[in-house]
């Protein structure tokens, strides 16, 4: 009869911690990998939060619409192409495609159109190429002395995108807080998504009116939309 090899105890236990030691460092290693490409894909997407999305900015007024005037002669319709500009660039580098409704001073609808023709050219513009938001950019004129920072929304409609772009405009820009409210505007009730009337500061008060012609102040109201937008669609 052949001898049997007989391993200590000892020397067994240790091969078996030894394999199961082996196999915790790869599971260790693979979950590892693991939480490194989920963290690669989190550090992509708060990099381009926007991706996919496609977002259209309508700047208030233009071409034969000078919409309001302030006292010292600053048309709207140039204060609000500034603000989209610099907005469309953010939503941009934020990953978003971004449709402008006029790049330019000129009208959307064909020059002398009627003014429901050319709101109606800007909602057309948002709902033929599906957007997932509606912006649209203006400022306020009511009296010298009104002051602040608005932000509509559609009567009977979510609230959210309102309330978190004019709580970021606020934050920017350090002007009275006159809240988000609901209006029935036509390109806010005609619209198929999302859409909020902007209205940053009061164009006929001159001390706004001064603000809304300043480079920087214009690329904080940006600043203040995108990052309502952003927080929007990370909520």
């Amino acid at each position: 009869m052949k001898r049997q090899l007989r391993l200590p105890l000892t020397f067994i236990a240790l091969l078996v911690l030894g394999m199961i030691s082996t196999s915790i460092t790869a599971s260790a290693a693979a979950y590892g990998s693991q939480s490194q490409n989920i963290n690669a894909i989190r550090e992509y997407q708060a990099k381009k939060p926007l991706k996919n999305k496609v977002i259209v900015v309508d700047p208030g007024h233009g071409g034969s619409d000078a919409g309001a005037i302030g006292p010292n002669n600053v048309a709207e319709k140039n204060v609000t192409l500034a603000i989209a500009r610099d907005l469309r660039d953010l939503l941009s580098a934020g990953g978003a495609t971004v449709i402008m409704t006029r790049t330019s001073d000129r009208d959307v609808a064909t020059d002398g159109s009627s003014d429901i023709d050319e709101l109606q050219a800007r909602v057309d513009i948002a709902n033929q190429a599906n957007a997932d938001l509606f912006v649209s950019i203006h400022t306020d004129a009511f009296a010298e002395h009104g002051t602040g920072t608005t932000t509509y929304f559609c009567p009977g409609s979510n609230d959210d995108l309102a309330r978190f772009v004019q709580d970021n405009m606020v934050s920017q820009l350090n002007l009275y807080d006159r809240g988000s409210q609901p209006s029935d505007f036509y390109v806010l009730k005609n619209t198929n998504m999302p859409a909020i009337l902007t209205e940053a500061a009061f164009i006929s008060n001159p001390k706004e009116e001064k603000l809304l012609i300043n480079r920087d102040f214009n690329k904080k109201v940006a600043i203040g939309i995108y990052n309502g937008i952003k927080q929007y669609f990370i909520q």
